[in-house]
């Protein structure tokens, strides 16, 4: 079964259309296109595009988008075990360590109650004195 990148490729191919003129009708870098091409998607600056990049592409060379997205996904490896250590590790009653509670309230509400104090002990003493 051929990947997406040579099912693009090929089809490109069969319709005689150069690197260049699927640059310029993609607007796509000629990397991004050679990437694509060679199934290289984790190469690219940012692989969460991917799938633009080859509705794009797809469009371009005049094939089914849906088919060859679903086909991208399933190329991708399952990271089924990594997830459930990940879920299971914030399931467990320990904090992650980088969190921290926040102190800035509390230290701001003592700093507003010495000011109150300070202010109505000099009104009495004004007060007082006159």
């Amino acid at each position: 079964m051929n990947s997406v990148g040579q099912t693009l490729k090929g089809r490109r191919e069969r319709l005689g259309m150069t690197l260049n003129e699927l640059e310029s009708r993609t607007q796509m870098k000629r990397q991004t296109l050679t990437l694509i091409e060679t199934n290289e998607f984790e190469a690219l600056n940012n692989e969460n595009y991917a799938e633009g990049f080859i509705k794009k592409y797809a469009k371009a060379v005049n094939i089914d988008s849906e088919q060859l997205i679903e086909a991208h996904r399933d190329e991708i490896p399952n990271n089924d075990e990594q997830m459930q250590r990940t879920i299971e590790a914030f399931s467990q009653e320990k904090k992650p360590t980088y969190r921290s509670k926040n102190n800035e309230p509390m230290q701001l509400a003592i700093i507003i109650s010495f000011v109150v104090i300070i202010t109505a002990i000099l009104w009495i003493l004004a007060v007082l004195m006159l």
